[in-house]
């Protein structure tokens, strides 16, 4: 039976044992103490560089994003991601696309359920009709974020959706997720001269094309 793993030991440095460190050392983590700064010496029996360098890039996408994806769920994912094994692509992959999707979300205006409900001039109660409808109906896609729907505002034409994207929608693989969906539309396009479908919306036919040129398989 393997024996558990230690635990991480770590103790603070005050401003005048930082001073205490060598050059080199005090060089590579940025100089002196100063301001909020917390210096610690840690000593661990596995090895923590990946973890570090997962951690930086989780910290990156969670502190620039005011919109979190899934917080309480995406978080404990993440945080499990970031203590997997060295070389673990998936982890890897993990974090990218977590931060390719606060990027997305800080980018891209989206609409609440109520917000296309009094754009679209829809007589009704509900403040979910008629986005929840148009969603079911294939003309529109949402993202789920924090418990809540959001539709990417580029869908939208006069307070309805743009007509090109249901059939967009429906040639794209079955199996895409919003995700996928989102950031094929937010993608520079080689079918569309490298631009965005999403901004290409006015030229319907060259869309479904490069919608049609991703569902088919390649053949050679």
């Amino acid at each position: 039976m393997a024996a558990d793993p230690k635990p991480i030991v770590c103790g603070a440095l005050d401003s005048e044992e930082v001073a205490t460190l060598p050059e080199r050392l005090r060089s590579q983590l940025g100089g002196s103490a100063a301001g909020d700064d917390e210096w610690l010496v840690i000593r661990a029996s596995w090895p923590l560089t990946d973890v570090v360098h997962r951690l930086n890039k989780l910290g990156d996408a969670w502190s620039e994003s005011a919109v979190r994806v899934n917080p309480g769920e995406d978080l404990r994912q993440l945080l499990t991601r970031l203590l997997a094994p060295r070389q673990d692509v998936d982890a890897d992959l993990a974090l990218d696309n977590f931060a390719l999707r606060q990027e997305y979300l800080e980018e891209t205006r989206m609409l609440t359920a109520k917000q296309i409900h009094g754009m679209s001039g829809v007589r009704s109660s509900n403040p979910s009709e008629p986005a929840s409808r148009w969603k079911k109906e294939g003309k529109t896609f949402a993202l789920r974020i924090q418990g809540r729907d959001l539709y990417p505002v580029f869908q939208f034409q006069d307070g309805a959706p743009h007509p090109v994207v249901k059939d967009v929608l429906a040639t794209l693989p079955a199996g895409m997720t919003s995700w996928q969906k989102a950031f094929w539309f937010a993608s520079g396009n080689g079918w569309l001269d490298g631009d965005e479908p999403q901004d290409r919306l006015g030229d319907g036919e060259q869309v479904i094309e490069a919608a049609r040129q991703l569902a088919e398989p390649a053949h050679g």
